[in-house]
């Protein structure tokens, strides 16, 4: 590995149970140095998270399935980009994989 960049996997992070029928994989923990965190969740068919308010931003992939944020469905390979003060309600009634970034920590 090149000097300055770590590696995570995915199968050597240990799952976190966030809501009902929602797992999470946190890849990347926030620091002092850099406050930036990256998961992945995973939605279950019909889990729901709730209202979800942001103070920092947020950034989401969506690697499989179709994400819903309360107002629109968003299929594999959407970005959704959520400003500070942004609100949705994340849920998927098919299941879904997301990759969410806090580029500002959480």
């Amino acid at each position: 590995m090149q000097s300055g960049f770590r590696v995570t996997s995915i199968q050597d992070t240990p799952p976190s149970t966030v809501a009902d029928g929602i797992v999470a994989r946190v890849l990347k923990e926030g620091s002092t140095e850099d406050p930036s965190v990256v998961m992945e969740l995973n939605f279950a068919p019909g889990a729901a998270f709730g209202k979800d308010a942001h103070a920092q931003p947020e950034i989401l992939i969506v690697t499989e399935g179709v994400f819903l944020d309360g107002h629109a469905e968003y299929g594999e390979g959407s970005v959704i980009v959520g400003t500070p003060g942004s609100v949705h309600f994340p849920q998927s009634t098919v299941g879904c994989t997301v990759l969410a970034i806090h580029p500002a920590g959480l």
